[in-house]
Formats: structure tokens, sequence, C-alpha cells
């Protein structure tokens, strides 16, 4: 008996031993501090800044960030289907009359515009000696009624253009609303060519009019891919190069893109630099531009990568 009541004692006082050693080890009751005063080289404001910096490099790296037309923040996954862009913005030169893009070489990219009757008479012998390219307007499909119309310049500007030495493309404002649509304006399109030597494609201009009337209101994504795959599908059946315009919110929240990316892209943001992470063709920086022999403004365009 005398030798389990002294077992016994050790035992309570092992267990007492022990208790001490995990309340010790807990702080003995005292509040849990997170503070990191005490650690060198770092403080609580330098870690949440690095942890804001880490989030933001995850966002950027994993997601396109576009707010709606109702200024609503959206984000949408960026697919790993779709060729990613390996461009270093840091090498925009804003230096000389227009921006560019100036490679490690010291090579410069393409600058061209794109013109309609909004810039009325145009004096191409003048704006030849300054830009690289020009697509014209054909013509567009009112977002209200539907009709399809030639724009007024058109064959003006494409005889200015291509008489002084000026590579062109055309452009198609589409309001069309399904796949039979888009099919009919890539017609109208190559009915209204005429004679004339494109140097650059036939190009699909998809854009939300932002009317509480238009035509294209309440349409599916997929309703807005099928619009722009028939246009696509049929310039190209007809043997021609052809490419889809559109800006940050229609790309990212109307159309499919892994479809839609099988054709090359025309990417309007005006800003510094593009926010965009898939390879796009040419890049609408400015609605804006200055250029010689041009009455007003006129949008700009870098061409990153070549055509044809």
């Amino acid at each position: 008996m005398r030798k389990y009541i002294i077992l016994g004692g050790l035992s309570l006082f092992m267990m007492m031993a022990l208790c001490g050693c995990q309340k010790d080890y807990y702080g003995k009751g005292l509040p849990f501090d997170m503070s990191t005063s005490q650690l060198p080289g770092y403080s609580n404001d330098e870690i949440a800044k690095m942890s804001a910096s880490n989030y933001e490099r995850f966002m950027e790296a994993s997601y396109i960030r576009v707010v709606d037309k109702f200024g609503v923040l959206q984000k949408i996954k960026i697919s790993p289907n779709i060729p990613r862009h390996n461009w270093d913005f840091s090498k925009l030169d804003d230096s000389s009359r227009f921006k560019n893009y100036v490679e490690d070489d010291g090579t410069r990219k393409r600058v061209g515009i794109d013109v309609s009757e909004h810039q009325g008479s145009i004096n191409w012998e003048t704006v030849a000696g300054e830009i690289d390219f020009a697509f014209i307007r054909l013509g567009y499909r009112g977002y209200g009624n539907g009709n399809m119309v030639t724009d007024a310049y058109y064959s003006t500007n494409m005889q200015g253009a291509i008489g002084n030495g000026v590579p062109v493309g055309v452009y198609f404002y589409s309001q069309a609303t399904s796949y039979e649509e888009g099919v009919e304006e890539a017609n109208y399109v190559l009915s209204q060519l005429g004679d004339y030597t494109l140097s650059y494609p036939i190009v699909l201009d998809r854009e939300d009019p932002m009317q509480e009337d238009a035509r294209t209101n309440n349409m599916s994504v997929e309703q807005h891919t099928q619009a722009a795959l028939g246009f696509l599908e049929t310039i190209e059946a007809a043997g021609r190069s052809t490419m889809i315009y559109t800006n940050q919110m229609y790309y990212a929240l109307y159309l499919d893109l892994e479809r839609i990316y099988k054709y090359p892209v025309w990417f309007a943001q005006y800003a510094n630099e593009p926010v965009w992470p898939y390879e796009f063709s040419i890049w609408q920086y400015s609605e804006s531009g200055e250029v010689p022999g041009i009455y007003g403004p006129v949008d700009m365009n870098i061409e990153m990568m070549p055509q044809g």
C-alpha cells in the first residue's frame, strides 16, 4: 500500500510538472499577440503591403478585371488555352508625334489610323507621309433599325489612301443579332469591295452602343459569339483575311474568346499601356490623335504583330 501511495504521489507530481510546462508554453494566460515589432527587418505595415502586393500579382496573373456598363467590377478567369503575350510595355515610347513600341534593337512598330465619314474630307497626300497603314470604314448596321449602310466617305477614302500608297484594310460596324445576320453583313462587305486591293484584313467591329433601344441589348454571350462567327467565317470562306475589333469590356464579357481567338484580334483601350493578358495584332491606343491632313481627332493604332 505504501509503495502505491508513493507511486501515486510521483504520478501526481509529474502531471503537475507537465501542466506547468504547458502553461508556460501557452504564455500563462496572456493574450495572444500578433505584433511583429520584435522581428528584425519587418513591421506590420510592411507585411500588409507585401500581402497586398502578392494578392495583386495573383489577381493580375489569374483574372481579367473589367468594369461592365453598369459600373460593376467583373472578374473573368484567364484561359490557359489562349496565347499570352510577352511584351514589355516599358518599351512604349511617347517621345515622338505618335506612341510606339521600340524593340531592343531599336526597330519600331508600324503606326496607323482608322477613319470614317466622321473625319470628313482627308488630305491623303499629306497623311501618307505620316502613317504606315489605314483602316477605312466600309459601312455599318444601325443599332436601332438594323439597316446596313455604306459609309459616305468609303470610296473617297479608299481611292485617296491607295492612290497615295497607303496600305489599307476595311472595317464594318456590326449590330448583328444572330449567326445569319453576321453572314449577311459579311456578304454585304464582300459585295462592296469592288476591285480595291487590301493589304490589311477585313475587320468585324463589334461594340455595345450603350443605347437603351439597341437591337443587341439582352443578347447572351453565345448569341454575341455566334453573330461574330457568322461574319468572320464567311469572310474567311471567301478567301479573305479577317480580324475582329472591340474593346476590353466587350472582349471580356460578351464573347467566348476561346472560339473568337481563332482569328487575329484588334484591341481597343485608351491608356498609357494596354491591360490585356492575351496576344493581339493591333492596339488602338487613342481616339484623339492628331495627324496632319486630317481635321479633328482620329483613332491611333500600333501594329503589335505583323499581318500576313
